[in-house]
């Protein structure tokens, strides 16, 4: 049956946008952020978000408060769609964009400088700010997969932060921080800033602590496979595919000896306490073979008990073929997963995407590496703007044919007002 396609017009201001909406996205749309009318959506998204950023914890003095803290907050999420990348640029948003955003927030004080910008965002409780932009993104949009989640945790340094000691200023070492990326919902549910003194092998239990990964899987890499960590995992009814490396001395070498090529052929040959899968890629000139093996065969290992729920251990083989030269990687995994080798792959393979679709994007589309702010809180906060931005970006891609999220930025900068309406109507029915 064809369903009649209704044209909308969405107004903000006195500018509209025209979509092409079928009676099923309409009612959809209603329903999802319970309007009337579905011109009251921009206004109602902004609201809902306000209306969350309102319960921020203030701790000015009354007297100091000549902005709302949530006027301060919201123009710097609204600015960091586009292409800025420092507090000027924000404060430049601000100045463009006065009358827009004052059609719909407080701006008692006018204008907020540079400094009052980064002043604010440094006294916000930065796990309050967090809670409030996850638990938006997720009320305002929908999962990306019905299958199991699987959430990455991996740290990242902001090197730009970082100081030398000079005759006036002391040494500042660069920030450093935990991030926990999930796969179906593609946001960062989760950071942590890592203590200047420490690593970030003990945030590992505090963050995971920050959501509920029961019936998640986490990944980490091989440095914080440590055996307090895989205890806290289970203990908080999540499952677990890590990485061991050298670093667990004895276990590593043991399981390069249990994975021996006569023990791989067994696997490949269908053994019933074990499972085989093997997929080939092409990249540029290169053929890539991954082949994962996966066992339940475990009791051999006189101190598995060390490692809360182990259930079974696996290696990926990877074989790289480029002119005439072969390549081969061996790495090797543990696992409470039960003998599953499609699960325990899309564990291993998604494992890098905090990598390429959280921190690169950092780097790349949100120039962090550029920002040289040396008040950390300040710095750390923006970031967990840009997480929360680059989740939304990211949803809203396919509306704009998959272009660079780069790009989609740079569209949002040229024509703000207008194109936040395309913003919130994507990101509606995404």
């Amino acid at each position: 049956m064809k369903i009649k396609k209704k044209k909308v017009i969405l107004k903000i201001n006195g500018k509209g946008a025209r979509f092409n909406l079928s009676k099923h996205q309409i009612s959809f749309l209603k329903d999802k952020f319970n309007v009337d009318n579905i011109e009251e959506l921009d206004d109602n998204i902004i609201e809902l978000l306000k209306s969350k950023l309102m319960i921020l914890t203030d701790i000015r003095q009354k007297k100091k408060k000549k902005y709302k803290i949530w006027d301060i907050v919201t123009c710097v999420i609204l600015a960091s769609f586009s292409s800025v990348e420092s507090w000027y640029e924000i404060n430049d948003f601000i100045v463009l964009h006065y009358d827009w955003l004052k059609s719909f927030l407080k701006m008692s004080g006018g204008i907020p400088t540079r400094q009052t910008i980064e002043r604010v965002m440094s006294l916000i409780d930065s796990k309050e700010l967090e809670n409030i932009l996850t638990s938006f993104f997720i009320t305002i949009t929908s999962l990306n997969s019905n299958e199991k989640d699987i959430i990455n945790l991996d740290g990242r340094v902001d090197k730009s932060s970082a100081r030398n000691k000079t005759f006036y200023n002391d040494k500042t070492n660069p920030l450093n921080s935990l991030n926990a990326y999930s796969n179906n919902y593609g946001i960062c549910l989760a950071s942590e800033m890592i203590d200047d003194k420490t690593n970030e092998i003990p945030t590992v239990k505090e963050i995971l602590k920050r959501f509920s990964i029961k019936d998640v899987i986490v990944t980490w890499d091989a440095l914080n496979t440590q055996t307090e960590n895989v205890k806290e995992v289970i203990s908080l009814n999540g499952d677990y595919v890590v990485p061991i490396k050298g670093n667990q001395g004895n276990f590593f070498e043991d399981l390069k000896l249990y994975f021996d090529d006569k023990k791989l052929e067994t696997i490949i040959a269908g053994n019933t306490k074990s499972s085989y899968l093997k997929i080939n890629e092409k990249s540029h000139s290169s053929i890539i073979t991954y082949e994962y093996f996966q066992t339940n065969d475990v009791s051999w290992y006189f101190d598995k008990d060390k490692w809360a729920g182990l259930k079974t251990i696996g290696l990926v083989k990877k074989t790289i073929e480029r002119d005439k030269e072969t390549i081969v990687e061996f790495r090797y995994y543990i696992s409470s997963l039960d003998l599953n080798i499609l699960e325990f792959s899309r564990a291993i393979r998604n494992h890098w995407s905090v990598e390429n679709k959280l921190h690169w994007h950092l780097d790349f589309t949100f120039r962090e590496d550029d920002n040289t702010t040396t008040n950390k809180k300040a710095l750390f906060n923006l970031q967990l703007v840009n997480k929360f931005c680059l989740g939304v970006l990211n949803k809203v891609k396919p509306f704009y044919n998959n272009i660079s999220l780069q790009r989609i930025r740079k569209i949002m900068m040229a024509s703000y007002e207008e194109e936040f309406i395309n913003l919130i109507l994507y990101l509606s029915l995404s």
